[in-house]
C-alpha cells in the first residue's frame, strides 16, 4: 500500500467541501504539498531552570510554563532553548487525513528545528508545536509569519483524535503523565 501525499488542487478541494477547515483563512498557507501555517501572538516558555522535572509525578504541567504575548510583535527564543508556539489557524482535520509537521526550510537553515509531530486524523484546535533553537544566536519570529509546514496525507480508513489536546485554543503546554506511568 502506498502513501498519497495530497496536493494543492486536492487540499483545496477538501477546503472547498467543508472536510477540511482553517480559521482564519487564508489562500497562501495553502502550498504545492501541504499547508504553511503561521505563528499565533503566544509561546509558552520554562518559567524555571534546572529543576528536576518528572512527568510521571504530574498531572498538569501548566504551572512549569509561563505564557507570553509576543512583546512589539516578537517572539524571542534564547540559544539553545525552545519555545512552545501555537499556530494562528485552528484547523479541523477529516477523520482520513493526517498532518506531518515540519519547520520551513527556510527557518530550519538558520538552525531552527521541531520534533516530529503529527496533528491526527479527526484533530481539531490551534497546533502547539515545539520550536528548538540550535544556534547560539538569539532568534526572532513574528506572529504571523508562516512557520509550520504541514503535510498532508490520507489514511486508510478513518480514525477520530480524542485526546486532551482536542479544540485546544492558543498555545497549550505538556499535559501530566501521572496516570500513564
Amino acid at each position: 500500500m502506498s502513501m498519497s501525499v495530497l496536493s494543492h488542487d486536492e487540499i483545496f478541494r477538501l477546503i472547498k467541501d467543508g472536510s477540511l477547515s482553517i480559521e482564519p483563512f487564508s489562500e497562501d498557507v495553502v502550498r504545492e504539498n501541504g499547508l504553511d501555517l503561521r505563528v499565533g501572538s503566544e509561546y509558552a516558555i520554562y518559567a524555571f531552570d534546572g529543576q528536576v522535572i518528572d512527568p510521571c509525578e504530574l498531572e498538569s504541567a501548566r504551572h512549569l510554563f509561563s505564557i507570553v504575548e509576543a512583546k512589539d510583535g516578537r517572539i524571542v527564543i534564547p540559544p539553545r532553548s525552545f519555545a512552545l508556539l501555537t499556530t494562528m489557524e485552528y484547523v479541523r482535520f477529516p477523520r482520513d487525513v493526517v498532518g506531518f509537521c515540519n519547520l520551513r526550510s527556510t527557518l530550519a537553515r538558520y538552525g531552527l528545528s521541531v520534533p516530529p509531530t503529527i496533528i491526527d486524523a479527526g484533530f481539531e484546535g490551534n497546533v502547539t508545536i515545539e520550536v528548538i533553537n540550535n544556534s547560539g544566536n538569539y532568534m526572532v519570529l513574528r506572529p504571523g509569519m508562516r512557520f509550520l509546514h504541514v503535510v498532508l496525507v490520507k489514511t486508510i480508513g478513518e480514525a477520530k483524535y480524542a485526546g486532551r489536546y482536542l479544540g485546544q485554543r492558543g498555545v497549550t503546554p505538556p499535559k501530566g503523565m501521572k496516570n500513564e506511568c
